[in-house]
């Protein structure tokens, strides 16, 4: 099997098995508690910005200051303007109290998991044109961050009434673009140092816009408690450490 055949077959494994799980807990046992989603979500936010403040930005920058920079602002752009888009659609499909606005919730939030999902396998590819250890982090990391966004669409799709069984397979479904995303950065960043820290850069800063943007302020929402706030720190700890080792 070829590189960039490993490669997105590692972004896709990643991807579905990151919202399989949140589905798979979605229809089974329904959403943990708000101080345990809290904690999971400030967590993963917590590695997302350690490894992209710490590996994979001055990677970037390392290759080429401009076009990291430029990456960088690129990928906070594309992903703000996606998260307004996914807002006004959410708003104008969701009328409030009807199982069919319960659906739609979930289909956008499933929809919004598969577009996030892109440049995130990106990031996984364009990691692993650097260096394979670096890949595989970015991979379990997208993993984590996959799973309360399982969750999140199983759960009003099976509040709407569908199936078990098919709300499973819409939510891993929507895993599936991480390894387009992972072979599409495996090419880009092989073509030239430029273009590896264009990619790398859009990596970054899709990563930094998740975490700061939706993660971190949700878990918020979710519970002021303290130990939110410490799995935050442990999260970029753990981050900061696995910077090193890849």
């Amino acid at each position: 099997m070829s590189e960039m055949a490993l490669v997105a077959l590692a972004g896709t494994v990643f991807g579905v098995a990151g919202t399989g799980v949140g589905g798979l807990l979605g229809v089974a046992m329904g959403m943990p508690s708000p101080r345990a989603l809290a904690c999971l979500l400030n967590l993963t936010g917590g590695l997302m910005i350690a490894l992209a403040c710490f590996k994979m930005l001055p990677n970037a920058y390392a290759l080429s200051v401009p076009m990291g920079l430029a990456g960088m602002l690129l990928g906070l752009a594309m992903t703000l303007s996606l998260d307004a888009l996914l807002r006004r659609r959410m708003r104008a499909l969701q009328p409030a109290g009807t199982e069919d606005g319960l659906a739609r919730a979930g289909l956008m939030v499933a929809a919004g998991s598969a577009l996030h999902n892109l440049p995130e396998g990106l990031a996984v590819g364009s990691g692993c044109a650097q260096a394979p250890a670096l890949g595989l982090a970015l991979a379990a990391m997208i993993l984590l961050h996959d799973v309360p966004e399982g969750m999140a669409a199983a759960l009003p799709l099976r509040a709407s009434g569908v199936g078990a069984a098919r709300a499973l397979a819409m939510t891993a479904a929507s895993g599936v673009p991480a390894g387009v995303g992972a072979a599409a950065g495996l090419v880009l960043g092989g073509v030239s140092p430029d273009m590896l820290a264009l990619c790398m850069g859009l990596a970054g800063g899709t990563v930094l816009q998740v975490a700061a943007e939706e993660l971190i302020p949700r878990a918020e929402a979710l519970e002021s408690f303290w130990g939110s706030s410490l799995c935050l720190t442990l999260g970029v700890a753990l981050g900061s450490a696995v910077s090193l080792i890849v």
